[in-house]
């Protein structure tokens, strides 16, 4: 009997800008930190997937995604790429959803104030969003009511007609659907697409002269830095972050068992602004182009901080003692491709 998948969760990542009315993309956000964003979402608190994890992604994805959406997830995947439109993505879902050995994940992401003048393809309600599916193994398989659309509609945006169909909370559609689906949040920060796009746009050939990490480094600590891996002695009880293979306390490593801090709802301890001149010339053109930036030192967990650079928010807006939460977000540009880490964001505060 041939395997099928169902999908049984739909995730959509929309940024907290606006401008115009409509989400738009903060000059550290890209399709594939967007589209790792909704992956997230796919699998709330410890819930894992174990490989090899069919991935298809639709849209223009950096090169990143080769081996990001791997580290992302912590196991092995298969992925493949598509075109970005409607169309393309009911296709790639029934495939999946035909084809079902393990799980699947089917990924699309737009940027459309990014997008080369003269586009045609229709944006996404929202504006900058990316929309994740997550499909699992299935005796009777329940397809998800995605319409074609027409061939100029983007991926994103066919998605979303899915929310505007299905609004009934009571719906088993509407019981797969988590993050962003809403309208655009009238307390997201006001945002300048002209500066976005500038900043963004900035080379990735710059050659470190401060705090240097070479690419194998940079890629042995993904674990720690992306996913926020921690190692739980089970002799005395302490919790080592980030993980390192021996025990912070006691130094055993006969006696570790491997654990994921929560990527939300960190507590800032203390906040600090660089402004220019304090920064490491990594972030030199960071400075130039937006201005000051600020650091947080963020507790986790008990016994867990992790110092992260503050995004998606006005200087002075973060407190000591507010809570945040954590995104996968472009750091700085190095030996020709960006370098990605945890930023903290701000839990943007209901009106009124």
């Amino acid at each position: 009997m041939t395997s099928v998948r169902s999908v049984v969760r739909a995730a959509v990542y929309a940024p907290t800008g606006v401008a115009d009315g409509r989400r738009v993309a903060f000059a550290d956000e890209d399709p594939f930190t967007m589209g790792a964003t909704a992956v997230e979402r796919l699998l709330p608190g410890d819930e894992a997937l174990t490989g090899p994890v069919r991935i298809d992604l639709l849209g223009e994805f950096p090169a990143v995604a080769e081996w990001g959406f791997a580290a992302v997830l912590g196991t092995s995947v298969d992925l493949t790429r598509h075109p970005g439109t409607a169309a393309a993505l009911a296709r790639v879902v029934r495939s999946a959803e035909e084809d079902g050995e393990g799980a699947a994940i089917v990924v699309a992401a737009d940027l459309p104030e990014r997008a080369p003048s003269g586009e045609s393809s229709e944006p996404s309600p929202l504006g900058a969003a990316a929309v994740a599916f997550l499909l699992a193994p299935s005796s009777a398989p329940g397809h998800f009511p995605l319409g074609k659309g027409s061939a100029s509609r983007s991926a994103v945006a066919g998605a979303m007609l899915v929310a505007e169909r299905h609004e009934d909370g009571g719906s088993e559609v509407a019981k797969q659907l988590v993050g962003d689906w809403n309208e655009v949040p009238a307390n997201g920060p006001s945002v300048d697409r002209e500066a976005i796009r500038n900043a963004a746009a900035r080379e990735t050939t710059a050659v470190s002269e401060g705090a240097y990490v070479p690419r194998a480094r940079y890629l042995e600590n993904l674990p720690s830095r992306w996913r926020f891996a921690a190692d739980r002695c089970a002799a005395c009880g302490q919790l080592t972050f980030p993980a390192r293979g021996s025990c912070g306390r006691c130094g055993r490593r006969d006696a570790l068992a491997a654990v994921l801090l929560p990527r939300d709802g960190g507590r800032v301890l203390a906040v600090t602004t660089i402004r220019k001149g304090g920064q490491p010339t990594e972030f030199d053109a960071q400075v130039e182009a937006s201005g000051p930036y600020e650091v947080a030192l963020v507790e986790l967990a008990a016994g867990a901080r992790v110092t992260l650079q503050l995004t998606d928010a006005t200087t002075g807006s973060v407190r000591v003692g507010d809570a945040v939460g954590t995104r996968l977000r472009r750091l700085y540009p190095m030996e020709g491709e960006w370098r990605y880490g945890r930023k903290a964001v701000p839990v943007l505060r209901e009106p009124g």
